[in-house]
């Protein structure tokens, strides 16, 4: 039996078509710097995030690929206590799932649209990757772990 021309081609065009589309709804808008963030970061030992406790709960991934394990403890002592902080506490590696996660919110593609957490994802995305690009190697096992801090009610001092 021969099929004709054209629904043979059909057979293969659509199922491309999909793939393709399946493709791009996938893809994130992720700044350039992104994978070697990804890779710098993938090398910490621990990494402290000091933000508003309703900021990590809005964009600490929820399940999926992007699965982080933290420490997270309330801010009580110190200049910053009672500010409604907490302290999350996560290896490199760890670090590496939340930045994927963050990407993944804060840069959704066109074909995807914003999220409901997309404009906090922006917000700590923003904040950590100068961060990461501003480490540098420790100079004596006593340095302590990298500390970024998400307080914008506190100018920052430099």
């Amino acid at each position: 039996m021969r099929i004709p021309r054209t629904l043979l081609a059909l057979r293969l065009f659509v199922p491309g078509a999909l793939v393709t589309v399946l493709a791009l709804v996938g893809c994130t808008q992720s700044p350039a710097e992104h994978d070697d963030r990804l890779t710098k970061a993938a090398g910490l030992a621990r990494v402290s995030i000091l933000c508003p406790k309703d900021l990590w709960e809005e964009t600490k991934p929820t399940g999926g690929i992007n699965e982080v394990k933290a420490t997270v403890s309330k801010v009580s002592t110190g200049p910053r206590a009672d500010r409604g902080l907490v302290r999350v506490s996560m290896t490199g590696t760890n670090l590496v799932a939340y930045l994927k996660e963050l990407d993944s919110n804060a840069h959704p593609s066109s074909w995807n649209g914003e999220k409901k957490n997309t404009a906090a994802s922006r917000r700590v995305y923003d904040a950590i990757a100068p961060e990461i690009d501003r480490i540098k190697a420790a100079t004596s096992p006593e340095d302590p772990a990298p500390e970024i801090v998400i307080d914008d009610t506190i100018p920052e001092q430099g």
